[in-house]
C-alpha cells in the first residue's frame, strides 16, 4: 500500500485540470532545476530517537516536497539514533534509508522511495512504453507510481493521467497509488496501455462513524458494522432497509412486505432482547439516528446517505445509553467537497410484481369438494357444469380475486438529482429527489418528494458552521373495502377477503351492474372499483445546525441543535355501494368518512467538548464529554361522519351529524443525558476506552428516572509487535487485532405514561346526574410507582484481520446480552375485587448469545477485478424468566402459557406434538382404544380417517397418561426468530462492465399456516391448489400428507386446527436479494463533452427464492391473511455525472 504524505491530488483535480497545459510546460520548463535544487537543499532535524515517519513529516515541512513510499514494506516506525544538522537533502534521505534495502529517486516535488536493486539486470534492449491510469470512473489518476518491477527505473503520472517509460522487452510495470490495489502489467509488443485501478478501502486509513464522532477503523476496539454509499447507491429500491438486508452480521432485518409508502421493516441487533405482552415489536428495534438526530428509515432517500454504522455491543453503543439496548444505527448522509460543483444524476424505470401469489381452484373444483368435505350436497352437478361452463353468468362464475387484487402493474420510477462542491471555505452538497411507486393492488399508489441542503461554512480559521436541511412530501393512496373503516380495514381487508371468498358469484351482471357475492355484500372486485380510498399525505420538516469551535489545536466545542416537525393526516372512505339482488338494486352502506390529523413536534439540543493529542508520537488520548436534551410532543385530532349524500364528495362537512364522533389527544415525552468518553492508544498497537452514559426519562417515576450506562473496552493490534512483524512467517500478515468489551444499556420503550394512574373516559363510566348523563372516568389499571429502566449487560470479544495485503480479511466475534428488569405486563389482575388490571412492571430477564463470521477477498487480475464477501451469524435467543409472569404449567414448562417460557426463544410456538393422519377406521379404533382427545373435542364417533393424530405427550405423573389435552400434552414447536442469518455479495468489474449479485438468507426459522394462508374452507373460504392437490386421499392413504383430510371448517376452530408442529413449517430461505449489471461509456467517447461519467444498468431486487414454504408464501412475511406479498423488481437505470 502506497502512502503519499502532504498532496492530496484529488481534491485539486478538477481546478488542475482547466489550467493543466499551463502547468505542463512550466513543469517541464523547470523539471531539472527542481531536481538540483530538491537535492542540495539543506536542511536540520533533531530527528534522534524518532520514528523514520516523523523525520519523514519534518522534511516535507522544511522543504515543500512529498514523500511516497509502500507504508506495508518500508519500516516507518524504525528508531532513528543521530540528529542532521545542515545537512544536504540527499545525503540525509541516503542515511535515512541506509540498510534498509530501499533506495530514492527525486521527481519534481516527489522523492520516491523505492526497494533497492537485487541484482544487476541483464542488458537488453529497451523499449518506450506509453500509457494512462484511470480509476473506475474512468477519472485520470494524477501521481501514480510506475515502476520497473525489481528496479528503480521508474516515474510517476501526469495531470491526464499519462505516463510515458523505456523498459526492457518483457519486464513488468509495477502501478501503485494510494488508496487503491497495485497492479502488475507485462510489457509484450504493445507500446500502448489503458491501465484501471481499483480502489481498496483496505489501503486506505479507513474512517467510520461512531458515537458523536468517526475513529479509524483499525482503531476501533468495539463491534461496529457499516455500509458504505457504494453498496447502497444504484440499489433501484425505495427502502434502505431492503438494501440493508444481509449486508452486515449480527443484524436481522425483516420486511413486512412490499407495500408501498411500508418501508421500515424491522432492524434486529444481535438478536431479540425484550419482549411484552402485546408483542409490540418496537420494543427490540435497533434506535435509528440520522446526523445524529432520531429518525426512521422512511425518512431519508437512499442515495443521500454516505455510510450506515450499526454499533453492535456496549462499548460502540453505550455513548447513546438509554435506548441502545438493542443497538444503534448510525446514519450519516453526505456533504459538500471542496472542488468545482459536480452535478450528479441518477434516474430509473421498473416495475413490480409478487414474489409470490397463492393460487386458487376454479369454482368448479371448490364447489365438488365443498360437497365432498360436508357429505352434502351444496352444489348439484347441473349447478358445478354451469360454472364450468359459464352457460348462466348472472349465477354462476369462476372468479380470480386474488387474481384481480394484485393485478397492478407495479411501475415505479425514481429521479434523484445532486450538486456538489465548494472552496476551502465553504462546501454545499444539495439533492433533490422523486420516487413514484404503484403498487400491485390497482389504485394503490406511493409518491415522495424529497429535497436536501447540506451545507460547511468555515467562519474562521477555528469556527465552522454546519447546516443541514431537509424536507419531503410524500403520499400513500389505497383502495379501501366495503367493510368497517376503524383499523387497518381498507386495502388489507380488500386483500384478505380475496383471499377468503370462493369465486362462484359473478362480480359483473350482465347489465353491467355488481352482483352480491357470496354474502350478499359485492365482492372483492366490485369494492376495487368503487370509490373506496385512504389517503395518507405525510410532511416533514427537519433542520440541524452545528457549531464546531476549535480554540487550540486538538480542542473541538460543538453545539448542535435540531428541529423536526411532521404532519401526518389520514383519511379514509368507505363509499355506497348498488349491487344487484335478484333483480333488485340493494345500495350497500352507509358511506363512512374518517380523518385524522397529527402535528410531531421534535427538538433537542447536543453540547460536546472533544479532546484528543499525540504525546511522543505513540501516545493517543482522546476525551469526549457532552450533554443532550430532547424533548417531543404530538397532538391529533380526528372525526368521523357516515350517511354521505355522494360518493363524490367525501367531505366530512357534507355526512350526517346523527352519529358522528371526534375525538383528540397527544403525548409528550422528555430524555436529559450527560454522557463521556476517554481513548487511548500507545502506537495504534495498545487500545483501551471507556464510555459512560447518565440518563434521565419522563417515562419513569422521579425516583428512579435517572440511571448510569458505563462500558469499556480493551484492543490489542498483535501485529504492530515487533516479534510479529519480524517474523517473515507472518509477513502476510497485514493487520491482526484481538478485542473484548463490556457494558451495560438501557431501554426505555415503554409508552409514555407506564407508571401514572391514567383515567379513562368512555360511555362505560358515563353515569346519570340531575336528570342528565354525565361523563364519567375510572382508574382500570394498576401502575407500579417503582417503575425503572430495563437494562442490558453485554460482553463481546474477537478479532479483526488483513491479510496479503487486503486480498483477504477475516473477522469473528462473539457475544452475550443479558436483559433483566424487562418491563413486562403479567397477565393477572392486581385485585380480584377491584378488577384493576396489570401496568407494566420490571420483571422479565431474557439472553442473546451467538457468533459473527465475516470473510472477504478481492484481487484484480490484468483487466479484471472481483470481490467476494460474506457473512454469517448464529444467535440463541432465550427467556430467562417473566418474574411475576411465571406461571408453572402442569407439563412443567414454566411461563405465560402461550408464547412465553423461561428457556425457550422470545415468541416461540406452543402447541401439540402429531403423528401424520388417520389411515382409515381401524387406525382410529386402535388409537382411541388407548387414546382419550374428548378434551379437544374429538372421539372416536367423529373422527374420521385424514384427521389429524396427536401424541400423548405426558400427563400427571410426567409420563403419558392416555389423554391428549392441553395441560399435559404441549410443548415447543419452534421459534419465529432466526438462528441462523447470512448474506454473499459477488461483485466483478472488466473493462467497462460491472456485475453485482447478492444473496441473503435465515435458516433455524419457523414459520405457521393457519386462518386464510392454511385452512382450506375456513370460515367460508376458498381452498387453495396445494390444498386440494395435497390434501388426505382415502382412496390412497398415506401417513403423512402436507393436508389433512378437507372439512368445511365453518367460523370455528376444529380439531385439525389446533397449534400443532403439523402447520408449523420451515421458514429459512436463501434469496437472491439483488442482481445489478452495469456498463460505464468509455472516456475516449465523452472526452469533447462536458459529461463526466455515463453508466447504464439493469437491476432486479428479489428475484428469486428458494424455500420448502407452502406454495404461494413468501416464509419472510410468515402471514396469515393481512400481508402485502414482497415484490421483485425489475428495473432500468442511467448514471450521469457532469
Amino acid at each position: 500500500m502506497y502512502k503519499s504524505m502532504k498532496l492530496n491530488y484529488h481534491k485539486s483535480t478538477h481546478s488542475l485540470l482547466k489550467l493543466r497545459k499551463l502547468l505542463i510546460f512550466t513543469l517541464l520548463s523547470l523539471f531539472t532545476i527542481n531536481i538540483a535544487w530538491g537535492q542540495s537543499q539543506r536542511i536540520s532535524i533533531a530527528a534522534k530517537n524518532k520514528t523514520l515517519l516523523s523525520v519523514f513529516e519534518e522534511i516535507e515541512k522544511q522543504t515543500g516536497l512529498s514523500i511516497a513510499y509502500n507504508q506495508t514494506k518500508l519500516n516507518i516506525n524504525k528508531v532513528i539514533n543521530q540528529d542532521f544538522n545542515d545537512k544536504i537533502l540527499s545525503s540525509v534521505i541516503t542515511e535515512l534509508l541506509k540498510d534498509s534495502g530501499f533506495s530514492y529517486r527525486l521527481e519534481g516535488k516527489h522523492i520516491i522511495i523505492v526497494p533497492e536493486k537485487k541484482q544487476q539486470q541483464k542488458q537488453q534492449e529497451n523499449k518506450k512504453v506509453n500509457g494512462i491510469i484511470t480509476d473506475a470512473t474512468g477519472q485520470p489518476v494524477i501521481g501514480a507510481n510506475v515502476v520497473e518491477q525489481g528496479t528503480t527505473n521508474g516515474t510517476i503520472t501526469d495531470l491526464d493521467g499519462k505516463f510515458s517509460l523505456e523498459v526492457p522487452k518483457g519486464s513488468t510495470l509495477q502501478i501503485s497509488y494510494i488508496g487503491y490495489l497495485s497492479k502488475d502489467i507485462p510489457v509484450d509488443e504493445k507500446t500502448n496501455y489503458a491501465i484501471q485501478l481499483i480502489e481498496d478501502s483496505q489501503a486506505l486509513d479507513e474512517v467510520v462513524v461512531v458515537g458523536y464522532g468517526t475513529a479509524k477503523k483499525v482503531n476501533v476496539i468495539g463491534s461496529i458494522a457499516s455500509v458504505d454509499s457504494k453498496q447502497l447507491e444504484n440499489r433501484a429500491t425505495s427502502s434502505v432497509v431492503s438494501a440493508l438486508t444481509g449486508q452486515m452480521p449480527g443484524v436481522t432485518i425483516t420486511q413486512p412486505g412490499g407495500r408501498p409508502g411500508e418501508n421500515t421493516g424491522t432492524i434486529r441487533v444481535r438478536g431479540v432482547g425484550s419482549f411484552s405482552s402485546d408483542n409490540n415489536a418496537d420494543k427490540a428495534n435497533a434506535l435509528i439516528l440520522i446526523d445524529g438526530i432520531p429518525g426512521n428509515m422512511t425518512d431519508i432517500n437512499p442515495n443521500d446517505i454516505e455510510s450506515i454504522s450499526i454499533l453492535k455491543d456496549a462499548s460502540t453503543a453505550a455513548i447513546y445509553g438509554s435506548r441502545a439496548a438493542n443497538g444503534v444505527v448510525l446514519v450519516t448522509t453526505k456533504m459538500g467537497k471542496e472542488s468545482k460543483v459536480s452535478v450528479s444524476y441518477n434516474g430509473y424505470v421498473g416495475f413490480n410484481r409478487a414474489t409470490a401469489l397463492p393460487k386458487y381452484v376454479d369454482s368448479w373444483d371448490y364447489a365438488r369438494l365443498l360437497n365432498q368435505a360436508d357429505g352434502i350436497t351444496r352444489f348439484t352437478d347441473e349447478e358445478i357444469q354451469a360454472m364450468r361452463t359459464g352457460s348462466q353468468p348472472d349465477v354462476w362464475a369462476n372468479e380470480k380475486f386474488v387474481d384481480d387484487i394484485f393485478s397492478g402493474n407495479g411501475l415505479q420510477t425514481g429521479h434523484d438529482l445532486s450538486l456538489n462542491g465548494g472552496n476551502d471555505r465553504s462546501q454545499y452538497f444539495a439533492s433533490f429527489g422523486y420516487l413514484n411507486q404503484n403498487g400491485i393492488v390497482p389504485g394503490n399508489n406511493y409518491s415522495r418528494y424529497t429535497a436536501r441542503v447540506n451545507l460547511t461554512s468555515n467562519l474562521s480559521d477555528k469556527l465552522k458552521l454546519t447546516i443541514r436541511l431537509r424536507g419531503d412530501n410524500a403520499k400513500t393512496k389505497e383502495p379501501g373495502t366495503a367493510g368497517a373503516i376503524d383499523g387497518d380495514y381498507g386495502m388489507m381487508s380488500l386483500i384478505s377477503q380475496g383471499l377468503r371468498f370462493p369465486g362462484f358469484r359473478p362480480s359483473v351482471l350482465s347489465d353491467g351492474t355488481w352482483g352480491p357475492g357470496v354474502k350478499n355484500f359485492g365482492t372483492p372486485k366490485a369494492w376495487l372499483a368503487s370509490e373506496s380510498f385512504q389517503e395518507k399525505p405525510t410532511l416533514r420538516i427537519n433542520s440541524n445546525v452545528r457549531l464546531d469551535y476549535k480554540p487550540i489545536e486538538g480542542l473541538t466545542l460543538s453545539a448542535i441543535g435540531a428541529y423536526n416537525f411532521t404532519n401526518a393526516q389520514d383519511k379514509k372512505f368507505r363509499a355506497s355501494l348498488p349491487v344487484t339482488i335478484n333483480s333488485a338494486t340493494k345500495v350497500l352502506g352507509p358511506s363512512y368518512l374518517k380523518e385524522k390529523n397529527t402535528n410531531t413536534n421534535y427538538k433537542s439540543f447536543q453540547a460536546t467538548v472533544d479532546y484528543s493529542k499525540t504525546f511522543n508520537n505513540v501516545h493517543n488520548i482522546g476525551i469526549l464529554a457532552g450533554y443532550s436534551w430532547e424533548e417531543e410532543s404530538a397532538r391529533d385530532l380526528e372525526g368521523r361522519r357516515d350517511n354521505l349524500p355522494s360518493n363524490e364528495y367525501p367531505y366530512l362537512t357534507v355526512g350526517s351529524p346523527d352519529n358522528q364522533t371526534n375525538a383528540g389527544g397527544g403525548y409528550d415525552w422528555v430524555i436529559q443525558s450527560f454522557f463521556g468518553r476517554a481513548q487511548y492508544n500507545y502506537a495504534e498497537r495498545y487500545l483501551g476506552e471507556v464510555t459512560m452514559r447518565y440518563d434521565g426519562s419522563s417515562r419513569f417515576p422521579s425516583s428512579s428516572r435517572y440511571a448510569f450506562f458505563p462500558s469499556a473496552a480493551i484492543g490489542w493490534r498483535i501485529s504492530e509487535e515487533s516479534f510479529f512483524k519480524e517474523n517473515e512467517k507472518l509477513s502476510f500478515i497485514n493487520n491482526l487485532k484481538l478485542k473484548a468489551s463490556a457494558g451495560i444499556l438501557g431501554n426505555n420503550n415503554i409508552g409514555n405514561y407506564a407508571y401514572q394512574s391514567v383515567y379513562e373516559l368512555g360511555n362505560d363510566f358515563n353515569y346519570p346526574l340531575g336528570g342528565t348523563i354525565q361523563q364519567g372516568a375510572a382508574l382500570k389499571t394498576y401502575t407500579d410507582p417503582r417503575l425503572k429502566w430495563e437494562t442490558t449487560r453485554t460482553i463481546d470479544g474477537g478479532f479483526e484481520s488483513v491479510l496479503w495485503n487486503g486480498l483477504l480479511t477475516a473477522n469473528i466475534s462473539y457475544f452475550y446480552r443479558y436483559t433483566y428488569d424487562i418491563l413486562f405486563k403479567p397477565n393477572a389482575s392486581a385485585s380480584s375485587a377491584f378488577g384493576l388490571q396489570m401496568s407494566e412492571v420490571n420483571t422479565g430477564e431474557a439472553s442473546n448469545r451467538g457468533w459473527e463470521f465475516e470473510v472477504g477477498h478481492r484481487n484484480t487480475i490484468g483487466e479484471f477485478s472481483y470481490s467476494i464477501n460474506g457473512n454469517f451469524s448464529i444467535i440463541k435467543n432465550k427467556v430467562e424468566t417473566l418474574g411475576l409472569g411465571n406461571v408453572e404449567q402442569a407439563n412443567g414448562m414454566v411461563g405465560n402459557g402461550s408464547n412465553l417460557f423461561i428457556g425457550y426463544p422470545i415468541d416461540m410456538y406452543y402447541g401439540y406434538k402429531t403423528d401424520g393422519v388417520f389411515l382409515n377406521q381401524q387406525d382410529i379404533d386402535d388409537y382411541f382404544a388407548h387414546t382419550d382427545q374428548s378434551a379437544m373435542g374429538a372421539n372416536k364417533a367423529n373422527t374420521k380417517p385424514g384427521d389429524i393424530r396427536y401424541q400423548d405427550i405426558s400427563g400427571p405423573d410426567g409420563v403419558p397418561d392416555g389423554k391428549v389435552d392441553a395441560t399435559y400434552d404441549r410443548v415447543y414447536l419452534g421459534s419465529k426468530i432466526p438462528k441462523y442469518t447470512f448474506g454473499l455479495s459477488l461483485n466483478a468489474a472488466y473493462k467497462g462492465f460491472d456485475l453485482n449479485i447478492f444473496l441473503q438468507g435465515v435458516a433455524g426459522v419457523n414459520g405457521k399456516l393457519g386462518g386464510f394462508s392454511g385452512w382450506a374452507l375456513w370460515s367460508e373460504g376458498n381452498i387453495q391448489k396445494w390444498q386440494m392437490e395435497e390434501a388426505f386421499d382415502p382412496e390412497n392413504p398415506t401417513r403423512y400428507p402436507k393436508y389433512p383430510r378437507l372439512a368445511n371448517l365453518g367460523n370455528a376452530t376444529g380439531v385439525n386446527t389446533q397449534e400443532s408442529d403439523f402447520w408449523i413449517r420451515n421458514a429459512s430461505y436463501l434469496r437472491v436479494k439483488n442482481i445489478q449489471l452495469g456498463y460505464t461509456l468509455p472516456k475516449s467517447i465523452l472526452k469533447n463533452t462536458f459529461i463526466q461519467n455515463v453508466r447504464f444498468y439493469a437491476a432486479t431486487e428479489n428475484p428469486f427464492t428458494f424455500h420448502s414454504y407452502p406454495e404461494g408464501w413468501d416464509p419472510e412475511i410468515n402471514a396469515d391473511d393481512r400481508f402485502y406479498p414482497v415484490l421483485t423488481n425489475y428495473t432500468f437505470g442511467l448514471n450521469l455525472k457532469f
